[in-house]
């Protein structure tokens, strides 16, 4: 599919703020080995900035800029052309020194008593492909999908005890549930054509999981928010990283004295 993404975000303060420095994860993965192109990527800030890139641990294109001058609106909007693929990812970042930052507990996702307990469900099973299938379907099967009861700060435990949750939240329950059992799993940002929620609605970035199911298999994208399960050439990847943590779509702080507002719009188009 070739696929256009329009993402807006806009930063307000009730006072003037300054010396700003963002960083921005927005740039769709162009890894030669992937399955999806990015034919042209477009970034505008406003107030104008000169705008500079550099690739992280983790192979993703950030961009970051500063605006040292009194503002109080920051406006960034991203425009991307993908080509896409199947959900087969590279096969390769599969030496086993970085599949341990895969393997182990992070920022979000923790191995508490609850994934200890939920993981139980799937230890049977020593095929790692489908015990990270068995676990997608059943967080995709058991927890409910329900915006506002969780944050972007929410860790695995928070919503292993709410039972609900986003797509981030529902992300970060199986990347524990896998690494606990001793499958190697990865966290995506990216976004959905045809709705970044269950019920269709582009309305923001999305995310899923990439799981590494040995070196002949590579790494294979599964997603526990939709019953799809498995990430097909609607999905746009932007990164990847441990969580939510090393992929945030924008990322800054301030010097100031004024309370923030965020507003986020996301438009994903079919150019066929």
């Amino acid at each position: 599919m070739i696929l256009k993404v329009e993402h807006s975000t806009l930063f307000e303060y009730d006072n003037p703020i300054y010396e700003t420095a963002t960083e921005v994860r927005l740039h769709p993965d162009n890894n030669p080995a992937a399955p999806q192109r990015c034919t042209s990527f477009d970034l505008l800030v406003d107030p104008p900035a000169t705008i500079f890139e550099y690739t992280d641990f983790y192979g993703n294109q950030v961009n970051h800029f500063n605006l040292l001058q009194s503002h109080k609106r920051v406006e960034i909007i991203a425009t991307s052309v993908v080509e896409t693929g199947m959900g087969h990812a590279d096969a390769g970042d599969n030496e086993d020194f970085f599949l341990m930052d895969f393997s182990c507990q992070s920022r979000y996702v923790h191995f508490d008593q609850a994934i200890r307990d939920f993981s139980t469900l799937f230890a049977t099973n020593t095929d790692s492909f489908q015990l990270a299938e068995s676990i997608c379907r059943h967080i995709n099967d058991s927890f409910i999908y329900e915006p506002g009861v969780t944050d972007v700060h929410s860790t695995s435990a928070v919503v292993m005890a709410l039972g609900r949750g986003v797509c981030q939240d529902f992300a970060h329950i199986m990347l524990a549930a896998c690494r606990y059992l001793g499958v190697p799993a990865r966290y995506v940002s990216g976004y959905l054509f045809g709705g970044s929620t269950p019920d269709g609605r582009d309305e923001a970035s999305h995310a899923w999981c990439e799981v590494f199911c040995g070196k002949e298999k590579g790494w294979i994208g599964m997603d526990p928010t939709h019953s799809t399960l498995f990430v097909d050439e609607r999905y746009i990847k932007i990164g990847s990283g441990r969580d939510y943590d090393d992929v945030p779509p924008v990322r800054g702080t301030y010097k100031g004295n004024a309370e923030e507002k965020l507003t986020v719009a996301v438009r994903v188009s079919s150019m066929e």
